[in-house]
């Protein structure tokens, strides 16, 4: 396999960001200048990272690059920095990633390198805050993928904002800056408090209404495209022992209610939280997927 370190100047995100592209070699058996003229396409995985990492995590601890050459597909990992890989108007002249991903991302790849734009080639899947936008970007934009496969991750539930609807950006910091406790954290320990990287995801919009309404309150997103039978096939993976789970079987719960029954979870004992586990679950995932 070949591993392409780019450097990719994005308008959408103000500036240069940084991407890992992995690419099948040719047979040894095929004469290169045939093989590189052919049009052949590859299907596309796309990977998201966590929270605290970047575009190389997938390559420095996992065996991703030993199976992209295996199995001949092609992996892109772009560097969403601790951003959710969501859109950030407000920050700086713009970092807005999840426009940047579907509308500079994906044609720069479909059209500098051997992949296949069409939807039953392309894949999705992520680890934590990658998990997370996992499931904001398949609910966002369905139709793009064949499926996808969020690892330790729930879809985003913020409904305990409901009655905080009408507050302002400004109102909420104001609120949640006076008593860190008086709203819970949308993940990791409830009783915590809210998390100041929420307190900014949140106070980003208008008002929380607004956030409440967007594509990163996956959960409620998952309700609308499941109404519209759009779904592309899902694969959930998570420990037993991740704060996340339990989470995770609420959400099977309310999307069995739903009639949503063929989602395949994949619930492992142990603490799952942790490049060990989702370098296992890596072949697991390729083989839902068919890669």
């Amino acid at each position: 396999m070949s591993v392409y370190s780019i450097n990719l100047r994005s308008k959408l995100l103000a500036g240069p960001t940084e991407l890992s592209v992995i690419v099948p070699n040719p047979p040894r058996d095929l004469n290169p200048q045939a093989f590189y003229s052919s049009g052949k396409k590859y299907k596309v995985l796309w990977l998201l990272h966590s929270g605290s990492g970047d575009q190389n995590d997938w390559l420095r601890n996992t065996n991703i690059s030993y199976y992209a050459e295996q199995r001949q597909f092609i992996a892109v990992i772009p560097n969403g920095l601790n951003s959710d890989f969501a859109d950030h108007p407000q920050f700086a002249d713009g970092y807005n990633f999840s426009s940047f991903f579907f509308e500079e991302l994906m044609p720069f790849i479909y059209n500098w390198f051997p992949a296949s734009d069409k939807p039953e080639n392309n894949f999705l899947s992520g680890f934590s805050m990658g998990g997370a936008a996992t499931w904001m970007f398949g609910l966002m934009h369905p139709e793009r993928f064949s499926g996808i496969a969020p690892l330790s991750s729930p879809p985003r539930d913020y409904s305990f904002l409901e009655p905080y609807r009408g507050l302002t950006a400004s109102e909420f910091r104001i609120l949640t800056s006076e008593n860190r406790t008086a709203l819970p954290s949308g993940y990791g320990n409830p009783k915590g408090g809210i998390l100041t990287k929420e307190i900014n995801m949140i106070a980003k919009y208008p008002t929380v209404g607004d956030f409440l309404d967007s594509c990163e309150c996956s959960w409620e997103r998952f309700r609308e495209v499941a109404a519209e039978r759009k779904l592309p096939q899902i694969y959930v993976v998570c420990g037993t022992e991740e704060k996340g789970f339990m989470k995770i079987l609420n959400f099977q719960k309310f999307a069995e209610g739903l009639g949503v029954s063929d989602i395949v979870y994949e619930f492992i004992p142990g603490e799952g939280h942790n490049f060990e586990f989702w370098n296992s679950v890596i072949p697991k995932v390729l083989d839902f997927f068919k890669l």
